[in-house]
């Protein structure tokens, strides 16, 4: 029986993420997938990019990468003068990255489905339908989507007042089973139609997978899933 095996936020962390995979025990016919945010903050930022694409482990967009993009786009505008305003480790990413690396970044998905298995980088509002059609602002807000107020509209990140619920506290189920990163938690955080496995490794907590067993006719077993952490060697982004 092969395996969906999601892997949570690396954000360069590669080391992590190679120690990370040997703990899992993957098994050749595996299906491996990024949950986005794989580039940023950490200290191997496009090492973690060419290790993706060589073992061939599928991913989908989260706002980092989208950042990447838009910082990329500026800089070929604006010039070198553009890399002093960015952070060190965008600077170094921006300067390195190559066209074909960019094309990448821009083919990635927004969401991935696997029968009733569905990942996604931030989250998704209790009426929002994943599909071919969905339009830019949907595109954003699976991104970047946290917290939402009683009237259920989201909460900005820095926005402390009238927060209300996490979004996969309201989420029923109409996507499938859903796996998220995004938001760090200190351990996973499981509802009953979702597990978010952001737990923060490039701020010195974890790094975590969550493994499926899929069934031969394609159904994954969202219910039997395992949970497989790596602590993170040091705090990346002090």
């Amino acid at each position: 029986m092969k395996n969906i095996v999601v892997y949570g936020d690396i954000h360069g962390c590669l080391d992590e993420f190679k120690q990370l995979r040997k703990k899992v025990k993957l098994k050749p016919d595996d299906i491996e997938v990024s949950v986005g945010d794989f580039l940023n903050k950490g200290p191997k930022s496009l090492e973690t990019l060419h290790y993706l694409l060589d073992n061939n482990i599928l991913s989908i967009i989260g706002n980092n990468e989208a950042k990447i993009i838009k910082l990329y786009k500026r800089y070929l505008i604006e010039g070198e003068k553009y890399l002093d305003t960015m952070r060190v480790h965008e600077k170094d990413t921006i300067s390195k990255i190559t066209k074909n690396e960019l094309k990448y970044l821009e083919s990635l998905p927004y969401f991935l489905k696997f029968a009733n298995l569905t990942v996604v980088h931030g989250g998704i509002m209790p009426d929002t339908v994943l599909d071919d059609n969905i339009d830019n602002n949907t595109k954003k807000q699976i991104t970047l989507l946290r917290y939402l107020n009683k009237d259920l509209v989201a909460i900005p990140w820095d926005d402390f007042e009238g927060r209300y619920k996490f979004w996969s506290e309201l989420y029923k189920g109409h996507e499938g089973f859903i796996v998220f990163g995004h938001h760090p938690f200190d351990e996973p955080k499981i509802d009953e139609f979702s597990v978010g496995i952001d737990t923060g490794c490039v701020y010195g907590g974890k790094l975590t997978a969550i493994k499926f067993p899929v069934k031969k006719n394609g159904k994954v077993k969202t219910k039997k899933y395992k949970l497989i952490s790596v602590d993170a060697q040091k705090n990346h982004w002090n």
